[in-house]
């Protein structure tokens, strides 16, 4: 590809400052640079400035309104910073380093979010219980694919390009090295989403030192079973001045996931959105007003199935405005209700069961059952119900591919080659269970004083 533009582009961003595209002294990164900050500006690209990052968190954290567009453009950074470690690294070794992998990994990075639907990842519980199941993973593919501006400027480096990006973005463990820049459990998504979520949201927890981090990287080599034999796979690891670094790494996902993510009042706003439109749907509570919404041409598209156009109309603005719409619907008093509750943000209540639970019997599980079964009146049909689970860390083996989602670690330099985490730090393996998130939420407060009393009459 001729070099187009061989200006010095840049971005100030809140997390890591500067961010420069182009310039450097690899004629080869220039490239890429100049390759992704055309992408930038790409209608598709430029749809996730009009998707939040965080969906309803700002109705708890009034600063995290950050988009997705920042976020894929702070992947981009990271996933080059990772980048430059495994050539400095493999050059040290004397092995041989793959620039046009590497150039496939960083724009798979930069555009990792590029399917992604609005309102985080609340629209894939709602298709998915529609029977439109289709991850944003798949989409970013077939956005990739597709006659669009993304798909036709990836062609002009080269035709393999968007099937190459696509691969990667589908794969559920990563293949190599490269790979694991773009998707593990120690990849440049995490890597940006941790930092920028915590000083988006104000909060004082959940902080790792990154300069730290990336300094403490190594390239070496583990070894997996695979097919009856045993293989030599190149990793990232971090070496023994790491490992408490990775520690906080670990627990500041932990701590984000189990106090913004999983917030009671940000989850009881999805589960009403989720009800909301299963609702609608279900009712078929249209007016030509949402008819001529692109959500509703989405939801419910009739014979034919929604294409990737239909789906890149799809943004927070064009589900507020269904919303909206929706309360407009008298004929319909819960869907009315629900949308106008949302828009004001009366918001539903919450009563936690997980913390109540004991190891001998499922409380949620009990509660649920006597809602459905008897029926409660005014609760029964009205309360929603929430059941997620949060992990510190996921264990995976050594057997096939899946080991390098791994985060890899020496304790003394004189390890032969690197173990997983938890078998070297009693903190993760502290926290090896899951922590399990059960809730059900009613419309007020005289609603879950209704479930309590129901709940200690079953526990």
């Amino acid at each position: 590809m001729k070099n187009r533009n061989r200006e010095v582009q840049r971005i100030r961003d809140p997390v890591h400052g500067l961010i420069v595209f182009g310039g450097g002294s690899d004629p080869h990164q220039n490239e890429t640079d100049l390759i992704a900050w055309r992408l930038l500006n790409t209608r598709e690209f430029q749809r996730l400035r009009r998707i939040r990052q965080l969906g309803f968190s700002d109705l708890v954290f009034p600063g995290a309104t950050h988009s997705r567009f920042a976020h894929s453009v702070g992947v981009y950074h990271v996933a080059r910073q990772l980048v430059n470690v495994v050539r400095r690294r493999q050059l040290e070794r004397d092995e041989k380093y793959d620039k046009e992998r590497a150039r496939v990994v960083l724009l798979a990075a930069l555009l990792h979010d590029v399917g992604h639907g609005p309102f985080s990842h609340v629209f894939e519980e709602v298709t998915s219980d529609l029977e439109l199941p289709r991850r944003h993973e798949d989409w970013g593919a077939n956005i990739l694919q597709d006659d669009t501006e993304v798909n036709g400027l990836l062609r002009e480096v080269d035709e393999e390009l968007p099937k190459q990006i696509g691969a990667l973005l589908k794969d559920k463990d990563p293949k190599d090295i490269y790979a694991t820049i773009v998707s593990s459990q120690f990849d440049a998504d995490r890597l940006d989403y941790l930092q920028r979520d915590r000083l988006m949201t104000g909060v004082g927890f959940a902080h790792f030192d990154i300069d730290w981090l990336l300094d403490c990287l190594e390239v070496g080599s583990v070894t997996i079973e695979s097919s009856n034999d045993f293989l030599e796979a190149p990793c990232l690891y971090l070496g023994p001045k790491g490992l408490q670094t990775a520690e906080e790494y670990l627990e500041a996902r932990f701590r984000l996931y189990t106090m913004v993510y999983m917030h009671k009042t940000t989850r009881a706003a999805e589960k009403m959105l989720v009800s909301l439109l299963k609702q609608a749907v279900n009712h078929r509570a249209g007016s030509s007003l949402i008819q001529q919404n692109p959500v509703w041409h989405y939801l419910a598209p009739g014979e034919t199935p929604p294409d990737s156009g239909a789906y890149l109309d799809l943004d927070d603005a064009s589900v507020w405005s269904v919303i909206a719409a929706l309360e407009s619907l008298k004929q319909y008093p819960r869907i009315s209700e629900l949308a106008g509750r949302l828009r004001r943000r009366n918001l539903y209540k919450c009563l936690d069961i997980g913390s109540r639970d004991s190891q001998e019997g499922n409380l949620y599980n009990r509660l649920r059952r006597k809602l459905q079964g008897a029926g409660v009146q005014g609760i029964d049909e009205r309360a929603l119900f929430d059941d997620a689970s949060v992990t510190l860390y996921k264990r995976y083996g050594f057997n096939d591919a899946s080991a390098l989602n791994k985060v890899l670690v020496k304790t003394h330099p004189s390890d032969t080659e690197p173990q997983d985490i938890v078998e070297a730090s009693p903190v993760v393996r502290a926290f090896r269970d899951a922590r399990r998130i059960q809730r059900v939420y009613a419309p007020d407060q005289e609603g879950t004083a209704q479930l309590q009393k129901i709940m200690e009459e079953i526990q």
